[in-house]
């Protein structure tokens, strides 16, 4: 079909297409173009991406935007489009990855910095996660006003003005990333909003304060009354280790998610793990090796008796500790290998891609 439009007016229609919504007709528009045998452009990518964006495909947008980027890398709307679509997609390392060049050309981007901070927390770039932070919290026009600003926003939640109160609190929180007050107003501003989960909220927190086991198990619990049961189950885990490593005796809460995925799965076994666990919880007993040796056996190297068992022997003076917490591993990878490669909670919470933290006891030594 030949066309009386040049090449130039052909893609500007197929963008005014994408504007209004109409896809087919932005495609078509595309399809004469290519009839002129003109090359395509960056531009020709760029509309051909939001097509498929706008048809929910956002796996094949991503793929034309990339090739618009290759073609004219000075694009920092489309890497602004970049980022989000990433941030939708949950694909963290790419957000990250695409704000790092933006916040290259835009340093004064606050927001950007921030959502890079918690993007840098999922993947466990430790390193650019605490640049960031240090960054964000260096002095700043609102240095001073923490303290007015707060109990601004805490007026405003108290009189029920939840909306408003969750603008300022998204407004201030990357100034004050690390207040923990302001967080917590976020949320039940956000609750009081009756707008569904605060789960976006909780999740931020978890990750600014990465190495607090009790946000982990919160948002844990959120997940569990989403009857979202595996990425439960990763937060419960991490925050189980959390607390563990940090030398804290967990409550037996803790274990709630982590019984769900068990009761899910029919592990009866690996039930009976979680009720000798609250037991030694409730009744603050102390095990010796051997009888830590006992319950791994009779309850087939269960992950969370070995995560009790290896956290209590790394405190004892003993010659053997390293050699018999390796042992352990060893013996728990052998029987449970294959469970664990079908343990859908590896893959899943917002961690998914951290690998700064050892969640499966792999190595002899993890960092947080």
């Amino acid at each position: 079909m030949n066309s009386t439009f040049s090449w130039e007016e052909l893609l500007e229609q197929a963008a005014e297409e994408v504007r209004r919504g109409r896809y087919e007709q932005a495609m078509e528009k595309l399809a004469i173009a290519d009839e002129s045998g003109k090359p395509r452009d960056f531009r020709y990518y760029w509309v051909l991406g939001k097509v498929f964006q706008g048809r929910g495909e956002n796996l094949e947008a991503l793929r034309h935007f990339r090739t618009s980027l290759q073609m004219q890398p000075d694009q920092e709307g489309l890497l602004r489009e970049m980022t989000d679509l990433y941030d939708e997609l949950r694909i963290p390392d790419k957000a990250l990855e695409t704000a790092r060049v933006l916040l290259t050309k835009r340093p004064e981007d606050r927001d950007l910095r921030y959502r890079a901070l918690l993007w840098a927390s999922r993947t466990g770039n430790l390193e650019y996660y605490k640049n960031a932070l240090s960054l964000l919290e260096s002095s700043h026009v609102y240095s001073s006003d923490e303290k007015a600003i707060l109990q601004e926003i805490g007026n405003l939640q108290a009189s029920k003005k939840n909306s408003e109160a969750t603008d300022r609190c998204r407004k201030f929180l990357p100034y004050f990333p690390r207040n923990e007050d302001l967080h917590r107003i976020c949320i039940l501003a956000y609750k009081g909003k009756d707008q569904g989960s605060p789960e976006k909220s909780l999740i931020e927190r978890a990750l600014i304060f990465r190495e607090n086991p009790i946000f982990h198990h919160i948002l844990s619990m959120e997940y569990l009354d989403q009857k979202k049961y595996v990425d439960s189950c990763a937060s419960a885990r991490r925050s189980l280790l959390l607390a563990l490593q940090s030398d804290r005796v967990p409550e037996k809460d803790y274990l709630i998610p982590i019984r769900r995925i068990y009761q899910q799965n029919g592990s009866v076994i690996d039930q009976l793990a979680v009720d000798i666990l609250e037991e030694v919880i409730f009744k603050k007993r102390k095990l010796d090796p051997e009888e830590w040796e006992s319950l791994l056996k009779q309850t087939r190297f269960n992950w969370e008796i070995l995560a009790f068992a290896l956290s209590d022997w790394k405190n004892r003076e003993n010659s053997l500790r390293a050699e018999t917490a390796e042992n352990w591993r060893e013996r728990y990878l052998s029987l449970r290998s294959a469970e664990r490669e079908k343990d859908l909670s590896r893959f899943a919470g917002p961690y998914y891609l951290d690998r700064s933290f050892e969640l499966y006891l792999e190595n002899a030594s993890s960092e947080k």
